[in-house]
């Protein structure tokens, strides 16, 4: 496991005590040493000696020269360097340092240095280039690594500090402070090297290994759970302090975890390792751990055959090599949520999923093959700014020849000028490369197809009525001009697929409504038109049945065996810029094969698909015939709706202007029980209409216990089971050790074979080897699962909730038989032994709509439902929002900030953690990658080198229908300007 944290403060004496000190968690024998071809350069060799260590945190170098001092400005110290934390696993370190193997731990740090000579090629330092900014990549660094044995709690724990001095030297021969963002990226990249090294190391010196997990981690095979756990004393302290507060790891917030932890931290006092490394094998002993079980290396474990039984052991394919097996893992589980994966972050996937069967070279190696052989498509070379300026976006990524095309366009430069200012760019500096990117034929023919059906569904059907009488039929209605022209779109067309790209809160299915209700009547021999709605979310389908729409979820609509769409159906899809490029492509196949039409509506400025690919906004793009609703009608308070209105605009400044409440609170807590007091304060009746936005799950978490604490609803309940849906992708459910002890599977068909029955919750006790996992039926048998020829499981985290008479809870599954859908949020109105009484939230006549009763002898399906995040608050409306915006988090951006201001009728407040950074924070957008955009990279460097526009590797095993148009204007990778206009600081690279 790596940890990167930055050294930073005022005393470097300190910071260097710290790390190369001996005292009772640090060898004498073990004084650290140098790594890096800085360090060689500075002549740094030999052990490391404190007093000089200490005088280059600081700045200075054995020459007397002193690097330029550097600030953290969030903290208000100086940057010293960086601390990477090399931590081996827990068995590793019992077998190193009780059992004294000193070949594990030569193998542990061959793993830290190996993993260190990839963050030294990251390193860069800041230039000027004729007054221009700019960055240099140095691959030049200073590293003082020092190997501990012990952790604080006196348990053993093998990890090496490798410091990162804050300074590098450039081509010049100028000694610079570092510029480091690219290491703090790498993080994932960085550990996927270390713990594939180790595990390589350990399997050539004889040792066996037991994945625990799909993220890479392993322990040694001879030593079991309970062995391990007994030597993790610090874990099982922390366990303890939150089991005073009534908390578990699963239901305390990470906030809560860190808080215990640093509670229960012990000071580093001098003792007497001997007296503690004698405790340990007298430990050993009475658990009975047997550590000699390594292999000679010239065992049964090495060969070909020792290779397959690891190979099949460890739940890898055998028919492919390892190389194969992990790459195609790493390229199924990315491209599910990404059409476009960086190189780092499909070789570090790759590298977690073999756990030591196959090393870096092996997996470049298979990249590579797949690349040549066109299995893989590879982008081009491509930049970015140095030092874009700040504005909405990430910067933006082009090709050398997407940046001589934007110069050509936009600038008026003629292409010779173009591509030398823009190659005099790269030389200098200015223009920065990036990781090189891939894309798999899938998803450029899934792509290529959408706009494909799109476009030859144009002018292909007689429209239901004419232009000339739906204004006719809307003479005297209420709609506004948006709304007239939207319904005209819907019915008058002669498309076959048309878009209604609505504002939020613009009364989108109101429109769809009065669309509908024309289309009934419009047969001319009386059968009439049926109208099929869609929606990506249970809550949404609700809202669609509310509004008098026949509406299923997409998902079950696309399962279902007899789909009854014909020529006579109007299929409507709501809040299509949820939904991904693989769902898109089989609902428009089943509207086209059926003789169909079909109407998109959706807002491509709010929260975006959880699979690859933005269809809806691509089908804009590729002139999908589509028309948008810009009039607000949600908002009941003017300064809200000009709030909305600038936001929708990407007038971030300004629509902060028009938000009455916006506080600044510091620390989380603070801020969530300020969220807390102002909910608390209102009334009942005003509470059930209030929506608590939070952007992480951990301050949803924190908020909703801080709520039943203020109701006085802790401790006067009864505990139940509940089970959160656990985020996963279909590779990880294919791979056995993806599954923790303790999770449920719930099937969503029957396994007969396995003993698996739908809708029944099984508990995960192991996973074993050659991909199976151990399962606990309801009545205490055991059955086994390979989860590979188990492909529809829904998985869960089982926790115990306290429920109380008043708690406010969400539905987290559909319930058909119940009526009960995901998403709905209840009260609950009785709680007993056996059955939980819940009622809804709407009521008629001062009592509540509707009340059920669900039985409690299994797991519940539900969760407290005070907050949400953003995602689930898609698609609601209410009185009011109450929104946590923390700057510092990766989820605060023009996304959720929209949707969440959205969602309110009179009133929106908003509480960060810092009122400067909030505008900054807010203006980035996150836009999904697609692989048209990388092809259409690779397409215009093929056209400015006057190669044919179509080579091998271009997508000739791609789906042959080509789409509606051309090459078409430039898509930047991660780039949404809104409403078309540059980005600040777009181009402007010199």
């Amino acid at each position: 496991m790596l940890n990167v944290t930055p050294i930073r403060g005022n005393n470097q004496y300190a910071a260097a005590h710290y790390f190369a000190a001996a005292d009772d968690y640090y060898a004498k024998e073990h004084c650290g040493e140098w790594q890096g071809e800085a360090a060689r350069l500075l002549g740094l060799t030999g052990p490391i000696e404190q007093a000089q260590f200490s005088r280059l945190l600081d700045g200075q170098m054995p020459n007397g020269e002193r690097i330029q001092t550097t600030f953290d400005r969030s903290a208000h110290k100086k940057r010293m360097g960086l601390d990477l934390t090399f931590s081996a696993p827990k068995s590793v370190s019992m077998q190193a340092l009780v059992a004294g193997d000193r070949q594990v731990s030569a193998a542990h740090d061959r793993a830290v240095t190996r993993a260190l000579e990839q963050v030294e090629r990251l390193a860069k330092a800041r230039k000027k280039v004729q007054g221009k900014s700019c960055h240099e990549r140095t691959g030049k660094l200073v590293i003082g690594k020092f190997r501990h044995e012990m952790s604080r709690a006196k348990d053993p724990q093998l990890h090496t500090h490798a410091v990162v001095l804050n300074m590098t030297r450039r081509a010049d021969g100028a000694w610079r402070a570092l510029s480091n963002e690219d290491i703090f990226g790498a993080k994932k990249a960085i550990d996927a090297i270390y713990q594939a090294e180790l595990a390589k190391g350990l399997l050539a010196i004889g040792y066996q290994i037991r994945v625990v997990d799909d993220k890479g981690n392993f322990e040694l095979a001879h030593l079991g759970r309970e062995q391990i756990e007994a030597f993790s004393a610090r874990s099982h302290i922390i366990e303890q302090a939150l089991a005073n507060e009534g908390k578990t790891r699963a239901s305390a917030s990470t906030l809560e975890k860190q808080v215990m932890a640093l509670a229960t931290r012990q000071r580093k006092d001098e003792s007497d390792r001997q007296i503690v490394k004698q405790y340990w094998i007298e430990k050993s002993r009475e658990l009975g751990i047997d550590y000699g079980a390594r292999s000679p290396p010239d065992g049964r474990g090495d060969g070909p055959r020792g290779a397959f039984d690891r190979a099949a052991a460890m739940s890898l394919p055998v028919s492919l090599t390892p190389a194969q097996a992990v790459v195609q893992y790493a390229i199924n589980h990315l491209t599910e949520r990404e059409a476009v994966v960086r190189e780092s972050t499909l070789t570090a996937t790759a590298l977690r999923r073999a756990v030591g069967l196959a090393g870096m070279e092996e997996v470049r190696t298979e990249i590579r093959r797949r690349v040549a052989q066109g299995a893989l498509i590879e982008s081009v070379p491509a930049y970015r700014m140095a030092t874009p300026a700040p504005g909405p976006t990430d910067a933006p990524v082009l090709s050398s020849a997407g940046w001589a095309c934007y110069l050509r366009e936009s600038k008026g430069c003629t292409p010779k000028a173009a591509r030398e200012y823009v190659a005099h760019a790269i030389r200098r500096g200015s223009l920065v490369p990036v990781e090189r990117r891939y894309t798999t034929h899938q998803a450029l023919a899934r792509e290529r197809a959408i706009l494909a059906i799109e476009h030859a569904g144009r002018a292909a059907l007689a429209p239901i009525l004419s232009a000339a009488a739906v204004k006719t039929a809307l003479e005297g209605s209420p709609l506004n001009a948006d709304q007239r022209l939207a319904v005209e779109t819907v019915v008058a067309t002669p498309h076959r697929f048309v878009g209604i790209q609505g504002d939020a809160g613009t009364g989108k299915t109101y429109t769809v409504n009065q669309a509908v209700a024309l289309i009934r009547h419009a047969s001319a021999d009386g059968e009439g038109y049926r109208t099929v709605a869609l929606a990506p979310y249970g809550n949404q389908v609700k809202m669609l049945r509310s509004a008098g729409l026949d509406a299923h979820t997409l998902a079950s609509f696309l399962r279902a065996k007899d789909t009854p769409v014909n020529a006579r159906t109007l299929v409507v899809l709501d809040e299509a810029g949820v939904v991904g490029a693989r769902q898109m492509e089989q609902l428009m196949r089943t509207v086209e094969q059926a003789g169909a039409r079909m109407v998109l509506i959706g807002d491509t400025k709010q929260t975006e698909a959880i699979e690859a690919g933005k269809p809806f906004a691509q089908l804009q793009q590729g002139g999908m015939p589509t028309t948008r609703i810009s009039q607000i009608t949600r908002q009941e308070d003017r300064a809200l709706k000009a709030a909305v209105e600038h936001a929708a605009e990407g007038r971030v400044t300004q629509s902060l202007a028009h938000v009455s409440h916006v506080k600044e609170y510091k620390e989380p807590t603070e801020r969530h029980r300020a969220i807390v007091s102002d909910y608390i304060a209102l009334t009942e009746a005003d509470r059930r209409d209030t929506l608590i936005v939070a952007g992480t799950n951990d301050a949803r978490r924190e908020i909703n216990r801080m709520v039943r604490e203020s109701l006085g609803l802790t401790g006067v309940g009864r505990e139940f089971e509940t089970l959160t849906r656990v985020d996963m992708t279909q590779a990880q459910r294919r791979f056995a050790p993806s599954y923790q002890p303790g999770m449920v599977i719930q099937p969503e068909r029957d396994y007969r074979k396995a003993g698996l029955t739908r809708g029944e919750t099984y508990r995960v006790r192991e996973a074993l080897p050659g991909n199976m996992l151990l399962l606990r039926r309801p009545d205490g048998t055991t059955a086994t699962l390979n989860p590979r020829c188990a492909t529809r499981l829904s998985v869960y985290h089982l926790e115990r909730a306290e429920l109380s008479v008043g708690d406010t809870v969400r539905i987290n599954r559909n319930d058909a038989g119940r009526d009960l859908t995901n998403g709905d949020r209840m009260r609950v109105a009785g709680v007993s032994r056996g059955a939980l009484t819940l009622e809804s939230l709407e009521q008629r006549d001062g009592r509540p709509v509707r009340s059920l009763e669900l039985p409690t002898l299994r797991p519940l399906h539900l969760e407290y439902a005070y907050a949400s995040t953003v995602h689930s608050a898609q698609g609601l409306t209410s009185e009011r929002a109450l929104i946590a915006l923390d700057t510092r988090s990766r989820t605060t951006s023009m996304n959720l900030y929209y949707v969440a201001i959205s969602r309110a009728r009179r009133e929106a407040r908003v509480y960060t953690n810092s009122l400067g950074e909030l505008p900054d924070a807010i203006a980035r957008r996150f836009d999904k990658s697609t692989a048209l955009a990388l092809q259409r990279e690779r397409q215009l460097s093929r056209r400015e080198a006057g190669l044919p526009p179509k080579g091998a590797l271009d997508g000739q095993s791609a789906r042959s229908r080509q789409p509606c148009a051309p090459l078409g204007p430039l898509e930047p990778q991660r780039t949404a300007p809104a409403r078309g206009r540059q980005p600040p600081g777009y181009g402007r690279f010199d």
